[in-house]
């Protein structure tokens, strides 16, 4: 992540932490400033208009916090369970953004259900990325944690929807085009190594 994005995301934060506590009108203003700022360097530096920018923060408030990225790791025969994306028409593990009032585990089932028709249990974590120090594109304005966890297969059959136009199960040595802004392919691996490896200590980075 580069030092001009870092500074942007900072002052974002700084500036809705000031809105969520200050109760003076000329401070609010000044924040309210500081993140039209934040703002604009998020949209230079993504080469987007403003007005796209700060639609991702249109219903944040209060103290921000990084938002949690859930992906399950599915895999049958040495093969893993990949969904494409219709959003970029590009392949990802199922997962989405953990819900509130849900337990990890319970949206990991949920999401892969979903995503892919497939019924899966035992989720079982085994890495927490902050997605800003690994190579996802493209670099995203909000600060996520990503949580991997790999499932056991018990049922289903796949079901494309609105999200997900197919579904397969591919092998490491012959993966699809990534959603590199979802999974990498060290992502990929981390899941095989830890399903082969099952005393391998959670990642965390």
């Amino acid at each position: 992540m580069s030092q001009w994005l870092a500074w942007a995301k900072q002052i974002q934060a700084i500036s809705q932490t000031g809105k969520a506590y200050t109760k003076d009108g000329y401070d609010i203003e000044r924040y309210e400033q500081l993140a039209d700022i934040s703002h604009q360097m998020l949209a230079s530096l993504a080469e987007q208009p403003v007005s796209v920018v700060e639609n991702l923060f249109i219903d944040e408030q209060g103290y921000p916090t990084p938002k949690v990225d859930l992906r399950a790791g599915v895999i049958v025969d040495n093969k893993i369970l990949l969904v494409r994306e219709r959003t970029d028409d590009k392949w990802s593990l199922p997962g989405g953004w953990a819900d509130v009032n849900e337990a990890p585990r319970e949206g990991i089932i949920r999401e892969v259900l979903e995503e892919s028709g497939y019924q899966v249990t035992n989720p079982r974590l085994i890495a927490l990325k902050d997605r800003a120090l690994h190579p996802y594109l493209p670099v995203s304005a909000q600060h996520i944690y990503k949580l991997f966890f790999l499932c056991e297969l018990i049922g289903g059959e796949p079901t494309i929807n609105l999200e997900v136009s197919e579904i397969g199960f591919f092998a490491l040595d012959n993966l699809p085009e990534l959603s590199v802004g979802r999974v990498l392919v060290e992502d990929i691996q981390m899941l095989f190594h830890h399903y082969y490896q099952p005393t391998e200590a959670l990642f965390i980075d």
